[in-house]
C-alpha cells in the first residue's frame, strides 16, 4: 500500500498525543506512507519528533502560512503523493489492521470502490484494543444518501478517500465550521461509492476540556438544519425521516450532556416544538421501531 495510501496528520502547536497517533500509523500490519502537515506552528518540535523516527515512509511538510483547521485538512490532499488518503487527527489513533482492512475492501471491489469509512471507538482513555489483531469483518455496506439524514459518517478518523476527487469537489469548506466534515462526507458520498464497515478500526479521543458551549450549540443546530434540508428535498417518507431525525437529535443532545459534564446545552433549539412532539411520539414503541427500521432500510445497500 506504500504507493496507494497515505495516512495524513494535520497538526498545529500541540504535541501532547502526536507520538501515539504516529505510532498507530507506523505500527500497521501493512505499511503505507505517512504525511505530517504542520500548519505553520511557532516551534520546531514536530520536525524533531519526525526526525527521531528515522522512518523513510514518514514525510514532514510545514506550510508557509497558518490557515483555518478545515483548510489544513485540504492540505493533506494537496501534499499527498498517493491516490488514496486518510486523515488522522493528532490526538486520535488507527487500529493496527486499519490499512489491512482498507486493502481488503479495495481488492474486493476494485474500480467500484470510491471510499471507505469505519466505526470508531470513542472515549477519553486510550483504547487498549488498538494493537490487538482481530478477524476482519465481511459486514460491508454501501452508504446511500439518506444515511446522512440521521447520522454522521464517522467522528472523523478512519475515512479513506480518493485524493483527486476530494479536491475536485472543493474539499472541506472552512466557512461551514464546525460541521464542515459532515458537509464534506455528504458531498463525497454522493459523488463516489462510499463503503461502510461496521467494525471499530479507529480510536476517537474525547477531550472535554477542549470543547466550548458555542461549538456544541452550533453542532446540534447546524447539523440538524443541514439534515432537515436534505429530507425536505428528498423523495422519501417525510414523516418517518423526520421522526428518525429527531431521534438522532435527542441522542446527540444526550451524548454531549454525558460527555461534557457541566456543559450548557441551549434551551432553545431549531424547531423546538417539533422536538417536544417527537419526544412524545417516540415513547410509542411501534412508531419508534418503525422509524428506526425505515432509516436503516434507506441508509444502506448491500453491494
Amino acid at each position: 500500500m506504500e504507493d496507494l495510501l497515505t495516512i495524513a496528520l494535520p497538526v498545529y502547536k500541540r504535541t501532547d498525543y502526536i507520538k501515539s497517533a504516529l505510532d498507530s500509523a507506523i505500527n500497521q500490519t501493512i505499511k503505507c506512507r505517512i504525511l505530517l502537515i504542520d500548519n505553520n506552528s511557532p516551534h520546531e518540535e514536530f520536525k524533531r519528533i519526525i526526525d527521531s523516527y528515522k522512518n523513510p515512509l514518514i514525510e514532514y511538510v510545514k506550510t508557509d502560512s497558518t490557515v483555518p483547521q478545515d483548510e489544513n485538512f485540504n492540505n493533506c490532499f494537496r501534499y499527498s503523493k498517493t491516490p488514496w488518503v486518510t486523515i488522522l487527527h493528532d490526538d486520535d489513533m488507527l487500529h493496527c489492521q486499519f490499512v489491512e482492512l482498507t486493502q481488503k475492501v479495495l481488492n474486493k471491489y476494485r474500480d467500484k470502490f470510491g471510499g471507505l469509512a469505519v466505526s470508531s471507538h470513542v472515549g477519553e482513555k486510550e483504547w487498549e484494543g488498538i494493537s490487538e489483531k482481530t478477524e476482519l469483518t465481511d459486514n460491508i455496506k454501501l452508504v446511500r444518501e439518506p444515511y446522512f439524514f440521521f447520522a454522521q459518517l464517522t467522528p472523523f478518523p478512519g475515512v479513506v478517500l480518493k485524493k483527486d476527487v476530494a479536491l475536485s469537489i472543493g474539499g472541506f469548506k472552512a466557512e461551514l465550521h464546525p460541521i464542515a466534515d459532515f458537509d464534506f462526507w455528504y458531498r463525497y458520498s454522493i459523488t463516489e461509492n462510499m463503503f461502510f464497515v461496521n467494525q471499530e478500526m479507529t480510536y476517537y479521543r474525547i477531550s472535554p476540556s477542549q470543547s466550548t458551549n458555542n461549538l456544541i450549540n452550533a453542532m446540534i443546530n447546524n447539523v440538524y438544519q443541514y439534515r432537515l434540508n436534505l429530507i425536505n428535498k428528498s423523495r422519501y417518507n417525510k414523516f418517518l425521516c423526520w421522526l428518525a431525525l429527531e431521534q438522532s437529535r435527542i441522542n446527540n443532545i444526550k451524548f454531549f450532556q454525558e460527555t461534557y459534564p457541566g456543559i450548557e446545552i441551549p434551551k432553545t433549539f431549531i424547531n423546538h416544538n417539533k422536538l417536544e412532539r417527537a419526544r412524545k411520539l417516540l415513547k410509542n414503541r411501534i412508531l419508534s421501531g418503525l422509524a428506526r427500521r425505515y432509516s436503516l432500510m434507506i441508509s444502506f445497500k448491500k453491494f
